[in-house]
């Protein structure tokens, strides 16, 4: 039985069909089982085609970048173990060709369905088709595939922010999905959206906590698994300390206020900011997928820590705030932030510490004869904060009670493999790896990260 097998033996011969294998947690999750888990057959990426680039080509840049250096250094023949799949999860059969689609059917034993629209003010048709028809497409295929041995659907631990603890369970799903597709064929209004989602912060979530609801219930004979991450953050430790390519979550955020260029949120320090480093997911998610077995239950992991290890809002701005004065990344000096419960003081700061500054900055820019660009950027600024008002401004504890009894299931090697225990992260030196990350791999630093 698998259960009693070392975590990169379950995966001896298996060939992995994923998608999402182009995003952020979906490439660390790439390199980590071809680097970890030697023995894997073959692994599919579900690709499409992008401002004209084909899958070959997308596939060729993503390998370029820095977090596939140890692979190449070390086990560069890993590599040739990747089959780019031309497909679309928003496109009827995934967009497959005919004998693409019967490879996987005959070949794949193991699914792991990353891919999703993750932006918090997707229009809802648009989240509806992605998140949930798209979960349901790659589900029906694996339904189908002769060797399944797991469907492994990554989810998000805020697809319940109605409840102020988020448990390792399948709550009742938010709508009827069979009344959802029924008025989304008679045609749906922005009324009618603001009114479904009632109780979600957005068409994200909603759609999300569907899509978990679809896969519970229509998984059948398949042994399924669906994984939970809170906000995901730059790497602990792997494929290298503090990577990271994007800018969502909480980086953007948090790189204003580091340099200096935003001042107030609406929140209170106490709240807790759950993070989980890229890494401890998807550690998670090969663990998880290597232990799922067939049950009427579909298993739930949250990949979190503000159960377990619990991180205030207020101590993670001071580590990063007392970061950036000691490697001068403001941009302003004397970079604060002052937290609120009332909008009006988040206005009235805004004005005074942001605003008006902005405005005085770009009239000294004009008469240097140079481009105004502060105001500009003001705006932008405020647009992220208030995209995510909503998650500053609450809080929630998010157990993962079921994780780290999973990771403790495991052999000490394999713990020291795969670590996905989130009790174990020490902030003191992790925030710093993040900061630092954010520097060398969005705002493009020459320091490296020691």
């Amino acid at each position: 039985m698998c259960e009693y097998q070392a975590i990169a033996d379950c995966y001896e011969g298996q060939r992995v069909f994923m998608t999402g294998g182009t995003g952020f947690l979906g490439k660390v999750l790439l390199e980590k089982l071809l680097y970890s888990c030697p023995g894997i057959e073959k692994m599919y990426l579900l690709v499409r085609e992008k401002q004209g680039a084909t899958p070959q080509q997308r596939l060729q840049k993503i390998l370029e970048q820095p977090l596939f250096s140890r692979l190449k250094e070390e086990k560069p023949q890993a590599l040739d173990k990747i089959v780019p799949i031309v497909g679309d999860i928003s496109e009827p059969q995934l967009g497959l060709k005919a004998d693409d689609e019967e490879l996987l059917v005959e070949k794949v034993s193991i699914v792991y369905h990353v891919a999703a629209t993750v932006k918090f003010n997707e229009p809802f048709e648009q989240a509806m088709n992605v998140n949930v028809a798209g979960t349901g497409r790659v589900l029906n295929l694996s339904k189908r595939m002769k060797n399944i041995k797991a469907f492994l659907y990554v989810s998000t631990a805020y697809s319940n922010t109605d409840r102020k603890v988020i448990e390792e369970i399948i709550y009742p799903a938010p709508a009827s999905l069979n009344e959802v597709k029924k008025l989304l064929e008679i045609g749906i209004n922005d009324n009618q959206v603001k009114e479904l989602i009632n109780g979600k912060p957005n068409t994200y979530a909603f759609t999300k906590a569907l899509a978990e609801n679809l896969v519970a219930d229509n998984h059948g004979h398949i042994p399924a698994v669906i994984i939970r991450p809170s906000i995901v953050t730059s790497s602990k430790k792997e494929p290298m300390p503090g990577w990271i390519d994007n800018w969502f979550g909480a980086s953007a955020l948090i790189t204003t206020i580091m340099k200096g260029l935003n001042r107030v949120l609406l929140a209170e320090r106490d709240n807790c900011l759950d993070l989980i480093p890229v890494d401890y997911v998807s550690n998670l998610i090969i663990v998880a997928a290597a232990r799922c077995k067939c049950a009427k239950e579909v298993d739930v992991y949250n990949s979190s820590t503000s159960g377990e290890n619990p991180l205030t809002l207020g101590r993670f701005a001071d580590t990063t705030l007392a970061y950036s004065y000691t490697h001068k990344f403001y941009d302003v000096p004397l970079p604060m932030v002052f937290y609120t419960r009332f909008k009006w003081v988040v206005m009235m700061i805004t004005l005074l510490l942001q605003t008006l500054p902005a405005y005085i900055a770009d009239i000294v820019l004009l008469i240097r004869g140079k481009k105004a660009r502060y105001v500009k950027m003001q705006s932008k600024i405020l647009r992220i904060r208030d995209t995510l008002e909503y998650f500053t401004s609450n809080t929630w504890s998010i157990s993962a009670v079921k994780t780290r009894e999973l990771s403790k299931s495991l052999s000490p090697s394999d713990r020291h493999l795969f670590p996905c225990d989130p009790a174990e992260i020490d902030w003191e030196t992790y925030i710093p790896t993040y900061c630092q990350g954010i520097r060398q791999f969005l705002c493009k630093s020459k320091e490296q990260i020691s």
